[in-house]
């Protein structure tokens, strides 16, 4: 199943979550808009960073860490357009026979590799942060009739070795070689940030029951 369709299938999934936070003492913010990433990254982060009380039912327990994969993805998706505007640069600079061009160029995709940083350090979502240079996860104890417990593990996305891989230009893209590698880097990383995107849906999906969904009448 392509990640297209998983996303397009878990909207449900979010919204049962969402429901469920409603009727707590303490609701879930609603979820953010499609993220504008030149509007800045304080609005691409804007659902809730608290530290939730412990959760009252295995169904909140279940809705809070949906609703923690539902925030990650939005942070996910902010990393994603800042790799395809890196990878728009590497073609700029292998265009620009300029150095002073490239140059500048080079401090741009810095900056982006910058915010990659800030994006994964600030995806805290119900009080839990699951792509920072960090180790944390979700583990949540389930009914004795199926699996005892579930987790959402915790998938590094930060700029640097442990997570994308991207190294800054050392050579501020002055040569034709390091803009290759850099572009080399930039897909692997997309295509790491689809597999993790995947794997947190599916991780979700697996809650679906204990949120009362697919459940008969």
């Amino acid at each position: 199943m392509s990640i297209n369709t998983n996303r397009a299938e878990a909207g449900s999934l979010f919204a049962f979550a969402r429901r469920v936070l409603s009727g707590t003492e303490e609701p879930a913010p609603a979820p953010a808009e499609p993220v504008d990433i030149r509007s800045g990254i304080d609005r691409a982060l804007r659902l809730t960073r608290r530290t939730p009380a412990t959760p009252k039912t295995v169904e909140e327990a279940a809705a809070r860490a949906v609703s923690a994969v539902e925030g990650t993805l939005v942070a996910i998706d902010t990393i994603h357009d800042y790799l395809r505007e890196a990878l728009d640069l590497t073609g700029a600079a292998l265009a620009a026979p300029d150095a002073t061009k490239r140059a500048m160029i080079a401090d741009r995709y810095e900056e982006l590799r910058s915010r990659i940083d800030t994006v994964a350090a600030g995806a805290v979502f119900e009080g839990v942060n699951l792509i920072d240079s960090g180790r944390e996860s979700i583990e949540i104890k389930l009914p004795a009739a199926g699996e005892p417990r579930h987790s959402i593990g915790h998938i590094t996305l930060v700029a640097g070795e442990r997570g994308l891989s991207l190294k800054a230009p050392s050579e501020l893209f002055s040569s034709n070689d390091e803009i290759e590698v850099a572009r080399h880097t930039l897909v692997a990383a997309r295509e790491r940030l689809s597999r993790a995107a995947e794997t947190f849906l599916n991780q979700a999906s697996v809650l679906a029951p204990h949120l009362g969904m697919n459940q008969p009448n």
